[in-house]
């Protein structure tokens, strides 16, 4: 166990600032929430247990690299920019798509994205991965909950790809006023 140093380029470190971020913004995100109890749980109790959860972790993970010295792979040399921003923006397309394309455009342009940040792509991992994906959608949210999603080949694509533009043209017909 190596002695108390600060080490802002170990992995343990900034994965223990994440966990902390987001717990402390879920408990507090869901503090004017009722809790209930845990036989009756309120809308507040996941998120609120969750980000306690979350802390504890960060906490536990970003203290532990304060007393351990890095292997060299641990070492976080530099921000890897287009990883760290892909990332994102495929589930926020994920979200855009979702009501206008359907689900298996949605799930499959949000895989190309998250595909995208990786050096060594695999198209059989890809595969599967799009196929058990759009599965799980299907049957637990679609099928066990009825969230109302609907597949691409349930509509035409016609019409899904003037939803799709009338939203992109949103902001200019708020902008120029037509």
């Amino acid at each position: 166990m190596g002695a108390f140093k600060f080490r802002s380029n170990h992995q343990d470190f900034w994965a223990g600032i994440m966990f902390l971020g987001l717990g402390i913004l879920a408990v507090y995100l869901s503090r004017d929430y009722p809790l209930g109890r845990a036989m009756r749980m309120g809308p507040g109790y996941f998120p609120t247990y969750l980000g306690w959860l979350m802390i504890t972790v960060g906490a536990i993970v970003g203290g532990r690299s304060f007393f351990r010295d890095p292997t060299e792979e641990e070492v976080t040399t530099k921000w890897a920019v287009v990883p760290l921003a892909l990332m994102p923006a495929s589930v926020a397309v994920f979200a855009l798509l979702i009501d206008t394309l359907g689900l298996v455009i949605a799930v499959l342009s949000m895989l190309v994205l998250a595909n995208a940040s990786i050096k060594n792509f695999r198209p059989i991992e890809f595969t599967v991965n799009f196929v058990v994906l759009l599965c799980i959608a299907i049957f637990v949210f679609q099928k066990g909950l009825g969230v109302p999603f609907h597949t691409f080949w349930e509509e035409s694509l016609g019409k899904a790809l003037g939803e799709l533009i009338s939203l992109l043209g949103t902001p200019f017909r708020l902008m120029f006023g037509s």
